[in-house]
């Protein structure tokens, strides 16, 4: 098996497949569309390939982690042409959509940075229901492409044997289905009696927000973000208004600084600002693997575009961090849950004391530890929604997802569905359509972040990365994310924290 040369022609073709991506996010069009679709159509077909696969799997004996990895990207490959092409092209028609999509009020077209402010300022029940409406109006567009494109990857998945698209992406990912629903069941059990009590708290502040009678049944729109996975801000929260006057860019570079971090080159090649026709939310890509990484934004002042942006730095600086002598195939990150855990110890960060009077010259008291627990309390119960919706989904995608949605919401994040059908508000999750079987990774990521501050706590004297920043760069980049993809995700936080992975550190924080 010639390795270093199977390397030479996939690298390439993986980094024509980004660029091409990366040009459609900043500007979609019919044409940046079709070069998605004729990069990816590149890429699949060399990883398609029935020989090489073969070969992979006679030489993957478990010893040669390179080798091992390589098999794994082929055997998500392994598909008929037809089929292929089905996949990609439905694909980057549904990414095309979501970026081209808008809303309206009073037939007013609106991005999600003005439904969002409506729902966070606004105390007329019209208005916000008007504002939530509008981000629910792609779910009937998707709805019957999305199914189509689930019956299309389970048909991949089932032809090698596998239960669903579900399954097969966990075991491409290396996880195992009945270890993450076995955690998950674990965080659902111990953060019940947290989440109860903080979720009462949230709807009575959120009540007297909004005028409401005490003990009156909110609706999905009475809270600040479409799928209530963020914290509606709350009256005696001043740090949200003082961030207005902060330039979230410049802070994020700025905490990248003292982390020994120089991102100036990722932000002079990356898309930060809001236009039409161009993805409304964030991501960071490395577009091959030897220093070009850049992130799209869509940036305005306040809290959650200057969490966004150190989250997606925080990507980013990982990807700088991996030794460039590595192969190709190791040049990247462990798994998607250990970029997912250096993004969110990073992101936390607008919680910290020390962050806020180091790098954005706030009072340090604004930072309240109550609301970044209440923000993460929040967040996992909604990762349980759609980890166990996307699973039920290619279990069936025919059946009523619509009600199944809204059943999860009810139970795992205690918000009422609306009165009357809503077959379609599943829909509206880009997740679902463009990074489908992702979200669990965001939860193990935050179990990994809260670890390694566990760790940064004994080994830098803080658990903040902001208040000991070139010691704890230097922790993360030569513990944990110089090596790439050398050790499995759980071997990689065995050696950096001295532990295996472990949900005490975050339910500590929690309960």
């Amino acid at each position: 098996m010639q390795v270093d040369e199977l390397e030479r022609e996939l690298a390439p073709l993986m980094s024509a497949l980004q660029h091409a991506d990366w040009r459609a996010a900043c500007d979609a069009s019919e044409a940046n569309e079709a070069a998605v679709v004729v990069a990816a159509t590149a890429l699949d077909a060399a990883l398609a390939s029935p020989d090489r696969y073969r070969a992979l799997r006679l030489a993957d004996d478990g010893a040669d982690r390179r080798i091992h990895l390589l098999r794994l990207a082929f055997e998500a490959h392994q598909r008929e042409p037809v089929l292929a092409r089905a996949v990609i092209s439905a694909e980057a028609s549904l990414s095309t959509l979501f970026s081209i999509h808008r809303g309206s009020i009073n037939g007013k077209p609106v991005d999600e940075n003005a439904v969002e402010e409506i729902l966070r300022t606004s105390t007329d029940a019209a208005e916000r229901r008007s504002a939530w409406e509008a981000s629910k109006s792609i779910g009937p567009l998707v709805d019957p492409e999305l199914r189509e494109l689930a019956k299309l990857r389970n048909q991949a998945a089932r032809a090698l044997g596998y239960r669903d698209h579900f399954a097969f992406s966990l075991a491409c990912e290396e996880l195992d289905e009945a270890w993450l629903f076995d955690l998950l069941d674990r965080l659902a059990r111990e953060l019940a009696p947290a989440w109860e009590n903080e979720k009462v708290a949230i709807d009575a502040e959120q009540a007297l927000r909004l005028g409401l009678a005490v003990g009156a049944e909110l609706r999905p729109w009475d809270y600040t973000d479409p799928f209530f996975q963020e914290t509606p801000p709350l009256a005696h929260d001043a740090l949200g208004e003082a961030l207005l006057g902060v330039d979230p860019v410049a802070a994020a570079v700025a905490y990248m600084r003292a982390l020994g971090e120089d991102v100036a080159g990722v932000i002079a090649a990356s898309d930060l600002f809001p236009r039409e026709h161009k993805n409304q939310h964030a991501f960071c890509t490395d577009l091959d693997r030897a220093g070009d990484v850049r992130v799209l934004a869509n940036c305005v002042p306040g809290l959650r575009w200057l969490g966004t942006m150190v989250h997606e730095l925080g990507h980013a600086i990982y990807q700088l961090a991996i030794d460039r002598e590595l192969p190709w195939t190791m040049r990247s990150y462990a798994h998607l849950l250990t970029t997912e855990a250096i993004a969110m110890l990073h992101g936390r960060r607008v919680r910290d004391a020390a962050f806020l009077t180091r790098f954005c010259g706030l009072d340090g008291s604004l930072a309240d530890p109550s609301i970044a627990r209440r923000d993460l309390l929040i967040f996992a119960a909604w990762v349980q929604t759609m980890t166990r919706f996307e699973q039920e989904l290619y279990r069936d995608p025919d059946q009523d997802l619509g009600s199944l949605w809204w059943t999860l919401v009810e139970r795992y994040q205690r918000v009422a569905p609306p009165d009357g059908p809503r077959p379609h508000d599943w829909a509206c999750k880009i997740h679902l359509s463009t990074a489908p079987v992702y979200y669990h990774n965001y939860l193990l990521g935050e179990l990994t972040a809260s670890q390694l501050e566990w760790a940064l706590a004994r080994e830098c004297g803080s658990a903040s990365p902001a208040a000991a920043p070139e010691a704890a760069g230097r922790f993360l980049r030569d513990r944990f994310a110089s090596l790439g993809s050398t050790l499995r995700w759980d071997e990689l936080i065995e050696h950096a924290t001295g532990e295996p992975l472990d949900t005490r550190h975050l339910v500590e924080m929690l309960t």
